[in-house]
């Protein structure tokens, strides 16, 4: 399968994603038996509107193979054909960029059949699509939110599945995000000298987000935005967790000579 082209913070399609090989019904095997004085097979109908479908699928006419699968829904809602098709809907719809549109496909798969053992497959193309929708710590954090809901359900409901495995990475990936946009609001309030918004993102950041690569820096203005508001035992206990987990950090040493130069903490002399 060729990589997925994607925007700044995607990843490209884990080869496992695909599941059709693995639940790819035997067309045959669901047909009438054959006829001993004949050497040919009666294909049961919805068999016959499965396969064209499916080899659309597979090579890449995606709104070709919605169609089909839409339609087998329609005439045989029922049966293994039927949710084969509505997995397989989900995925086409993934590949021809509708995120949207793959994730409510997903989400209805899960809700029609919650004991399906492929469900797990259906959260996992949930989570992606909901992650395609992932813009950026500028934009909103609707999806990000979303996608971190399903990615960490999917993650502790299946831990032993190599989904699972997926969804822990992009799960650190949607936190560096949440972690840095929270960062940019804390800033956003600081230089505004709105200190106490300023230290409520920050602190959102250190409680929220500790693993984001952003937390050093939310220590930072959330000491700094103590020494504002003259909570000057605050903004020191908030550099010293600062400096433990940072000992070499560039903002260590900022804060680091920022006490220098004003042993006070006088809100005058923070810059």
């Amino acid at each position: 399968m060729p990589p997925l082209t994607i925007r700044t913070y995607k990843t490209a399609l884990p080869s496992f994603l695909f599941i059709s090989v693995l639940m790819t019904l035997s067309l045959s095997g669901c047909a009438s038996t054959p006829d001993r004085e004949h050497t040919h097979v009666h294909v049961a109908p919805v068999a016959q509107m499965f396969r064209p479908a499916q080899e659309a699928l597979h090579r890449g006419d995606y709104d070709r193979a919605i169609r089909q699968f839409e339609n087998l829904q329609t005439e045989y809602p029922y049966g293994p054909y039927s949710e084969q098709s509505q997995l397989d809907t989900a995925y086409a719809y993934y590949q021809s960029g509708d995120s949207k549109a793959a994730a409510a496909a997903a989400s209805a798969f899960i809700k029609a059949h919650p004991a399906n053992p492929h469900v797990v497959y259906a959260y996992y193309l949930k989570a992606l699509a909901e992650y395609e929708g992932i813009e950026g710590p500028e934009y909103t954090p609707t999806p990000d939110y979303e996608a971190l809901n399903t990615f960490t359900y999917l993650a502790k409901t299946f831990p032993k599945t190599p989904y699972a495995v997926s969804a822990r990475l992009h799960i650190a990936k949607i936190i560096d995000i949440l972690g840095q946009r929270n960062l940019n609001i804390c800033k956003f309030y600081y230089i505004r000298d709105a200190y106490v918004a300023s230290a409520n993102r920050c602190s959102r950041v250190i409680t929220d987000y500790q693993l984001s690569p952003a937390r050093e820096e939310a220590l930072y203005y959330l000491s700094k935005s103590y020494l504002h508001l003259n909570l000057n035992q605050q903004a020191r206990t908030t550099a010293a967790i600062l400096h433990a987990n940072y000992p070499q950090g560039r903002f260590t040493k900022r804060l680091r000579a920022l006490w220098e130069h004003a042993p006070q903490a006088s809100t005058a002399s923070v810059g």
